[in-house]
């Protein structure tokens, strides 16, 4: 047990980025797979479906990481009088940089998977929940490796 509380506080950082990614992706994900199957109900076409589902699903994820990720690091860009804009800017471009490569290969993914997945026959909801899986794990390698390579959680 010892050893894991050791593991956490070590890696606290990217704990806490991967609960945002997270949570944020979870509430992107339920509203996706419900768009893609209320979609389906109106237009049985499968390039428009997985289109209009990954768009609701980037409408959801990206404000709510945003903003979940500035209530836990909120801390790191203050000092005592004011902000330290000079490591909020430095930060912001590390994990805009790390966070546009996974980005990438998670849209890519899941639409393709997505597309696919419709064309053989499968539910909406179904192509939508294994897509959403394959590409989050996807996403989730290359955004700790992209963290880790940036030295996101460097200390200055």
């Amino acid at each position: 047990m010892r050893l894991i509380i050791e593991i956490l506080e070590r890696y606290r950082d990217y704990v806490m980025l991967n609960k945002n990614i997270f949570i944020a992706g979870v509430c992107a994900f339920i509203a996706s797979a419900l768009i893609a199957e209320a979609y389906y109900a109106i237009d049985g076409s499968a390039a428009i479906n997985s289109t209009m589902s990954v768009a609701v699903e980037y409408g959801i994820y990206i404000p709510l990481f945003a903003y979940l990720y500035y209530k836990d690091n909120k801390g790191r860009y203050r000092d005592e009088y004011s902000i330290v804009w000079r490591r909020v800017l430095m930060d912001a471009r590390k994990l805009i940089a790390t966070l546009s490569v996974a980005e990438v290969v998670y849209a890519v993914v899941r639409g393709y998977m997505h597309y696919h997945s419709l064309t053989i026959g499968m539910q909406p909801y179904q192509a939508a929940v294994l897509s959403s899986i394959v590409a989050s794990v996807l996403f989730y390698t290359v955004v700790n490796i992209g963290a880790r390579l940036s030295r996101l959680f460097n200390k200055p």
